[in-house]
């Protein structure tokens, strides 16, 4: 009965994503059974949700030493040492200067609505990244093109009119684990439309989401209604 509980618990724990409370669970369960291929498994798990990488890669091959056919043993192990190759390959030596700020013309931006942990794990700082522009968001993605995130809503809304007006950006990785992904903007050039009017708040304040027409555009832009939605 108690081991049956221990099984519930640590189920539970894995579907919440409480992934200490699942190593805890599930080592219990090893304690009483060391030969419990499913609690090995799930112990696994967690320790790879955990970036705790080494450990999980160990257990997986216990499993595989009781079972060695189990193939979610033999499928997670496999990706977990390409992760491993991919991460020794992929580190970016960038410069010392590189996050270097500059008022009004850089900014340390936290994205918001996040890709997965799985690719959140693929990146490095110091990584080059792209800004999407769209109506009134700006996503960000690889040079790949895969989504990472989104520019929190009022920034996109005063970005997006800067990059229409002309304004160029570069962005890079400044800071990434599973829940959480940072980039560092910069402005490397800047619209003769914008001359006076830096891209970022250099008190840290509030941002202006409406930028008038006449900011935008030397001449006031045409307003008959033409039928068209902007994309």
């Amino acid at each position: 009965m108690v081991t049956d509980d221990l099984e519930k618990q640590a189920v539970q724990a894995a579907i919440k994503g409480s992934w200490q409370q699942a190593v805890d669970f599930n080592r219990q369960l090893i304690k009483e059974n060391p030969k419990n291929v499913a609690a090995l498994n799930r112990l696994a798990k967690a320790y790879g949700e955990l970036g705790k990488i080494d450990q999980a890669q160990k257990t997986y091959r216990k499993v595989l030493t009781l079972d060695p056919y189990n193939s979610i043993a033999t499928k997670n192990l496999q990706r977990l040492v390409k992760k491993r190759k991919k991460t020794k390959t992929k580190k970016i030596d960038y410069p010392s200067n590189l996050f270097l700020e500059e008022p009004g013309k850089t900014k340390t931006i936290k994205l918001i609505r996040l890709a997965s942990a799985e690719v959140l794990s693929e990146l490095s700082n110091g990584q080059p990244v792209k800004l999407e522009p769209k109506k009134r968001t700006i996503s960000v993605t690889t040079e790949e093109k895969a989504y990472l995130g989104t520019i929190p809503d009022d920034l996109s809304l005063r970005l997006v009119k800067f990059i229409k007006g002309g304004n160029r950006y570069q962005a890079f990785v400044k800071a990434v684990d599973r829940q959480n992904l940072e980039i560092f903007v910069r402005e490397i050039f800047r619209s003769k439309h914008f001359h006076n009017l830096p891209s970022f708040s250099p008190s840290g304040g509030g941002y202006l989401s409406y930028l008038s027409p006449e900011t935008v555009y030397e001449e006031r832009p045409e307003t008959t209604p033409t039928g068209e939605e902007e994309e």
